[in-house]
């Protein structure tokens, strides 16, 4: 079990290494937090977010974000809506030089655990059809394909795919 802020001693994952005595933790995102999400949200986004998207999402009571820190550096974010019983994953991202470590599947396991225990029983999420990497963790996470949004990303007018896991 995973708790917020709890200090977590990695392992060796199937979808990467980690130095078994480095560690992390996972806490709510702070207003704090910003700058270094933006930072992220250009390097892995076509059209990142802006201060002001985020901002706005964070001030939102259907929101949650939650970010993921090692030695006070922060390595990556999620972002999600929660209502009732269903959790729509917003954004989630992890800075280029910490990736193929394990923490965006971190950060989707502890919301998981995190939303499941307060009767939370479906997740889904939109991504670009032609985002392999993302994709193929998803489905490692138990993900699956269950639709397509013709046009969604309308940056590029590429589709994406509605992934969905149900607990």
């Amino acid at each position: 079990m995973i708790n917020q802020g709890q200090k977590i001693q990695k392992k060796k994952q199937k979808w990467g290494f980690c130095h078994p005595d480095e560690t992390f933790a996972i806490h709510e995102m702070k207003e704090k937090d910003i700058e270094k999400i933006l930072k992220i949200e250009k390097q892995s986004f076509i059209t990142p977010w802006t201060d002001k998207m985020i901002k706005e999402t964070i001030l939102s009571p259907l929101y949650t974000g939650f970010v993921i820190e090692e030695n006070n550096v922060l390595l990556g974010y999620i972002m999600l809506y929660s209502v009732l019983d269903e959790v729509h994953i917003l954004s989630l991202a992890v800075d280029p030089d910490y990736r193929g470590r394990g923490f965006a599947s971190h950060l989707i396991h502890y919301i998981i655990e995190h939303y499941g225990k307060s009767g939370v029983s479906y997740f889904f999420l939109e991504v670009r059809d032609s985002n392999i990497r993302a994709i193929k963790l998803y489905k490692i996470l138990g993900f699956e394909i269950t639709g397509k949004r013709k046009g969604y990303y309308t940056d590029t007018n590429e589709d994406a795919l509605l992934m969905e896991l149900k607990l």
